[in-house]
């Protein structure tokens, strides 16, 4: 099932992250470098992911004319991740029009320096890139692609005709969207490879948390039918749409936790967090339990 994934840069400031992964964002690939330094908001955002527990993913938008310049590049974004290993890799932006007049082997050519530069350091390396200069310019490479493709007009809706289908890692289908935490338009993907791993959903285990207290894969099927009938006894599934939408939607997946008599309950949680009901869940499995807190209506 494809999942929503953001890339954000300076331009959008500094979201609210928790915000962000409460409206169903389940990763951001970040700019960890402008033309000449590091990006203003980079720490900020990946930290903020880190401790939110999103994937996270970093780019750089490459103006490498030589194999020199792309060497420098590459080796600049290793300087900033310092040993830090993102879960999405390394991401070339591939798009300058200077780069194009190089011809499709010219680019080919900066783009494999670039990635083995970055692999030979330790990180996972791949290009981003339009539709169109996958198919004219840059396509076939070994390396994973993530494509930008948008409507005319840019409407920020998912119009799956438009899907690039040629085995991407992601599709970036518009660069208008709105998303809760984020200031102004953000562009929006649909991320096709697996983002959290299979054993660790079955365990029911996301963002560094267990939510073993909170969720029970049975409890959760059988209390709501309309989830018995989309996704019967898959607890992988079943999970993962707690985590996207049930919690925001206050569902209750386990007889000894119902958020809302949590929330009426607990004056300091609503004080604390309004009516941002997975962090009232979150609260519990990191706090509540052991403050012998009654979560039950």
């Amino acid at each position: 099932m494809a999942q929503k994934v953001i890339d954000v840069s300076a331009y959008q400031g500094r979201p609210d992250w928790g915000k962000v992964k409460a409206s169903g964002v389940m990763g951001a690939i970040l700019r960890i470098m402008d033309k000449n330094s590091i990006d203003s908001s980079f720490e900020y955002n990946y930290n903020e992911c880190l401790s939110r527990g999103l994937v996270k993913g970093v780019y750089r938008y490459s103006y490498a004319l030589s194999e020199a310049e792309a060497k420098r590049e590459a080796g600049e974004v290793l300087q900033v991740l310092a040993g830090r290993k993102p879960e999405l890799g390394v991401w070339l932006d591939l798009e300058y029009d200077k780069q194009r007049e190089l011809g499709p082997a010219g680019v080919r050519r900066i783009a494999e320096v670039w990635m083995e530069v970055v692999r030979s350091g330790g990180q996972e390396c791949n290009i981003y890139c339009s539709f169109d200069w996958y198919q004219n310019v840059c396509g076939g490479l070994p390396a994973k692609y993530w494509i930008a493709r948008y409507p005319e007009p840019d409407t920020g809706e998912v119009d799956g005709r438009l899907r690039p289908d040629v085995g991407e890692a992601g599709w970036q289908y518009s660069s208008r969207v709105r998303v809760p935490g984020v200031a102004g338009y953000t562009d929006m993907s649909l991320w096709y490879e697996e983002l959290y791993p299979v054993e660790e959903m079955a365990v029911y285990r996301y963002g560094g948390l267990d939510y073993a207290p909170v969720f029970d894969a049975a409890y959760y099927s059988d209390r709501y039918k309309d989830l018995r009938a989309a996704f019967g006894d898959n607890a992988a599934a079943l999970f993962q749409h707690f985590i996207v939408f049930g919690m925001r939607e206050g569902r209750q997946a386990i007889d000894t936790f119902d958020v809302r008599a949590y929330k009426a309950r607990y004056a300091d949680l609503r004080r604390a967090f309004g009516d941002d009901l997975p962090l009232y869940y979150q609260h519990y499995i990191r706090f509540g339990i052991a403050e012998k807190r009654n979560a039950v209506g």
